[in-house]
């Protein structure tokens, strides 16, 4: 299906011209408006035609279809004859597309802000429901593209260790949390070293850390007034750290009360229901080994009757006299 519209259904900028709907796609023919049109070599403007070339670029998906826009880009010839560029194109504004990209300026735009907002994994889900079409790299090469550069320097930063080699040689990342960039890595993870760093960017007001001693001795040392936060992620993983070493102490607790609990088997999934007939089962043997243990029968007859090994019979028998 082919036709010609008027409607405007593309980033400002862009005239469409036509489109096809073939399946799940959505293709619009379009040119760019007012293009300029200068020879980037001499910086003259020309009118001398030389042909053109169609850019495919992908645009936000619409009525469940994915959209691909078909660029119509134009090329010139340059009027000086003696400049080195013979033949040039009409040059798309960066907010329609960018150079070589394959999405529309607002389209990758959206991608940016998903893989910095989300994440890899997360956004692609997100996106496979809404059609994109993309992978988790792309989304995380958008989030680092996307950045816009600064000119000023570094206010509010985070530090942090990262492996050369997992478990033999450490340096240190420093990252600018406004612009979400890694502004520089270090050699080490040495106070001395960061803070020397440190001491170079007088400007910086904020630090995140993780709770290492030597990150804060150093901010301490360099920048005193700096204001210095734990990051969420360690907080969060020292609260689940806790939270885990508390459990595994009162296991024996949570166990003993489980066991006298009366359980209503309704309640429970079909996963669930598998695993507490297991338990069970292992509560009745434990019972019957505890008690054949208590009565004086040999280990060897022990084994024969319950097909364990005489190890767990013996620990299981440790246990009660324990």
């Amino acid at each position: 299906m082919t036709g010609r519209f008027d409607t405007r259904l593309l980033p400002e900028g862009l005239r469409a011209t036509g489109y096809s709907a073939d399946g799940a796609i959505l293709a619009i023919d379009a040119e760019v408006i007012d293009a300029e049109v200068i020879c980037p070599g001499c910086g003259q403007r020309s009118s001398r035609r030389h042909g053109r070339y169609v850019r495919h670029l992908k645009d936000f998906p619409a009525h469940g279809r994915s959209v691909q826009v078909r660029l119509s880009v134009q090329r010139f010839r340059c009027v000086d004859a003696h400049c080195a560029t013979k033949t040039f194109s009409e040059k798309v504004p960066e907010c329609l597309a960018c150079r070589h990209g394959r999405r529309t300026g607002r389209f990758q735009d959206l991608v940016a802000y998903l893989g910095r907002a989300m994440g890899g994994r997360p956004a692609q889900a997100l996106g496979r429901r809404l059609r994109f079409g993309l992978s988790k790299d792309t989304f995380l090469r958008g989030a680092a593209s996307g950045v816009r550069t600064m000119g000023c320097d570094p206010r509010v930063i985070g530090i942090d260790d990262w492996a050369w080699r997992k478990g033999q040689r450490y340096g240190t990342l420093i990252c600018d949390l406004e612009r979400r960039a890694v502004i520089d890595l270090l050699p080490d993870r040495e106070p001395a070293t960061v803070a020397a760093w440190l001491r170079q960017h007088p400007q910086i007001e904020v630090v995140a850390r993780d709770r290492n001693g030597g990150y804060r001795q150093a901010i301490s040392e360099a920048l005193p007034d700096a204001t210095q936060v734990a990051d969420r992620w360690h907080l969060l993983q020292n609260a689940s750290d806790a939270f885990l070493a508390a459990v595994r102490r009162a296991m024996p607790t949570i166990r003993r009360t489980a066991c006298s609990a009366e359980l209503d088997p309704g309640i429970l999934t079909a996963a669930e229901r598998l695993q507490f007939e297991g338990f069970q089962r292992r509560q009745q043997t434990n019972v019957m080994i505890q008690r054949m243990g208590s009565e004086g029968v040999p280990i060897k007859r022990i084994v024969r009757i319950t097909g364990l090994c005489s190890a767990t019979n013996k620990m299981r028998i440790r246990r009660q006299s324990g």
